[in-house]
């Protein structure tokens, strides 16, 4: 055996296998963001107008699978659970190492394969699409022509 061999073996032995992407992982309880449809943080989860967020998910993705973080309170996760049961959907606690805030991501509704959703977050997917004051004046105020450099030099 080549000691490269012998060497990779017993870093396997001390540390396990090597992981892909352990830290995206860890924060999408357990899967890769590329498989992932929707998530909600712990106080996303309590807003009531997510539960119609996710249920439109369900009905948009059918088949896929829900992840639920165990830290989170237990009347949070029976109330997605009890709408996956309703809609046949596999559902997953998972154990989390992460700190519990509200910031810390509570649900991940999630495919097997990937699917490259661009927003996940429910907060931007389902986000009300609303004009700011400063957008409004800016796009009812005209820009100023601007005049090159050699038209303000060679003015007549």
């Amino acid at each position: 055996m080549p000691s490269k061999d012998v060497q990779d073996y017993l870093e396997k032995g001390m540390y396990g296998a090597p992981q892909l992407k352990p830290e995206e992982k860890r924060q999408y309880l357990g899967t890769f963001r590329e498989r992932v449809y929707l998530t909600m943080t712990i106080a996303e989860m309590r807003d009531k107008k997510n539960v119609t967020h996710f249920k439109q998910e369900l009905q948009d993705n059918p088949g896929q699978q829900l992840l639920l973080n165990a830290a989170a309170d237990f009347s949070l996760q029976n109330n997605y659970m009890v709408i996956a049961q309703k809609a046949n959907c596999p559902f997953k606690i998972i154990d989390s190492d992460e700190a519990l805030s509200d910031e810390t991501i509570g649900l991940v509704y999630a495919g097997d394969t990937a699917v490259n959703v661009e927003k996940v977050a429910v907060s931007e997917k389902y986000a009300p699409v609303r004009k700011t004051s400063e957008q409004v004046t800016a796009a009812a105020e005209k820009p100023e022509e601007k005049t090159s450099f050699f038209a303000k030099l060679f003015k007549k």
